[in-house]
């Protein structure tokens, strides 16, 4: 199941997108809608949805605004609008995809079975990376923390071994079980099973078991407290 929430300033629009879900509701749930982005921001952090339907101009900030209220996003963006011409600057923002007004009923339900499909994909067991020397493959369970350095990652293991890889850490947020790690700052995804303490202090931090202090980022530590709960 998909929860979306949908923001859009025009009512036309909203209804139309409204009745287009309404023919999956085994596979999606409309969670909240919103007509302009403060409205949007309060709908998505309230919500905590899988993916946004999002317009770009909107009263009140652009679709763009909104998602700068979110710099370690958790949820996937579909811009819906009417104007091709931001879809330079909407690539920028790394989107699902990018559709056209009026919607094409074929091609939003292509997307969403294919965000359904990224939801319920196969977690595997281990992980390839490359390397100058070969390949290494990481076994899931071994991974403690992954941190980010530009479009490099530094993968942390239980053994104390650390590997490069040049991948960005959005693609192992992507591709590992959401259900384990958690992303719990733009810089660093985390192994749940493995922090050991909350601190408060420096605004917020988790120390894993093998004693490395990891930063959270001030939006993600209602959801991490609930998730360690």
């Amino acid at each position: 199941m998909l929860k979306v929430v949908i923001v859009d300033d025009e009512p036309q629009a909203l209804a139309a997108l409204r009745a287009l879900l309404a023919e999956r509701i085994d596979e999606v749930k409309l969670v909240a809608e919103a007509s302009n982005a403060l409205e949007g921001i309060k709908m998505i952090q309230r919500h905590r949805p899988d993916v946004v339907l999002l317009d770009i101009e909107m009263p009140h900030g652009s679709g763009f605004d909104l998602l700068d209220a979110f710099p370690d996003r958790s949820f996937q963006v579909v811009f819906i609008t009417a104007h091709e011409q931001h879809a330079v600057q909407a690539a920028h923002t790394h989107p699902f995809d990018y559709l056209l007004k009026p919607v094409d009923p074929d091609e939003l339900y292509r997307v969403l079975t294919e965000l359904l499909a990224s939801k319920t994909r196969h977690c595997p067991e281990r992980i390839e990376l490359t390397s100058l020397h070969g390949k290494v493959f990481l076994r899931v369970e071994e991974i403690l923390r992954i941190e980010a350095d530009g479009g490099y990652s530094t993968l942390y293991t239980l053994n104390g071994e650390k590997h490069v890889a040049s991948k960005a850490i959005g693609h192992f947020e992507q591709l590992l079980p959401v259900d384990r790690f958690f992303r719990c700052h733009q810089s660093h995804l985390i192994q749940l099973a493995h922090v050991r303490r909350y601190l408060n202090q420096d605004g917020g931090m988790v120390v894993l078991s093998d004693g490395a202090n990891v930063p959270v980022a001030t939006r993600r530590q209602s959801e991490l407290l609930e998730r360690l709960g």
